[in-house]
């Protein structure tokens, strides 16, 4: 009789879902967003779960994808946790003696609704000729400029 009990209590305990942890900004991200402060800055994420995966795109007046994109895809890749979307928005720079460096610049976002999330972005990164980070005489990493924009759903409220 133990033993069919043990068992119909592992099978229940088997069958129960388990809970999902919170997300920070739970919805669906996928889709275009573009900068408030200057529609032609416009990135289109693709909304994964943990992960959301993006690029950076210049936008005509008219919502299309500008023909003249600048050479390189500005690429983006953000991690979802329970209080924080976070990642880094990669492109490139150049070293003090001219060379290609990739740069991550990091993004933080530091609050999301349904049209509309604020972003803390670093726009500003000096790199050493390795293509490291720049360094103060101290050894921590250099000073970075940070900005904060808005970014909204071009069809919110449409």
């Amino acid at each position: 009789m133990r033993r069919v009990l043990l068992a119909a209590l592992v099978a229940t305990a088997a069958c129960k879902k388990p809970v999902a942890a919170p997300r920070f900004c739970s919805q669906d991200l996928s889709g275009v967003w573009v900068n408030a402060s200057d529609q032609h800055f416009a990135y289109r994420l693709e909304d994964k779960g943990e992960r959301v995966d993006g690029k950076f795109f210049a936008r005509e007046e008219d919502g299309g994808e500008s023909t003249s994109q600048p050479g390189e895809p500005i690429l983006i890749e953000l991690h979802r946790g329970a209080e924080t979307l976070d990642g880094v928005m990669k492109s490139s720079g150049q070293s003090p003696t001219g060379r290609t460096c990739p740069i991550d610049f990091k993004l933080q976002f530091t609050s999301c609704e349904a049209a509309s999330m604020q972003v803390v972005a670093e726009t500003k990164v000096s790199v050493r000729d390795d293509c490291s980070r720049a360094r103060e005489q101290d050894g921590g990493l250099a000073p970075t400029s940070l900005v904060e924009y808005r970014w909204e759903r071009p069809d919110a409220g449409k």
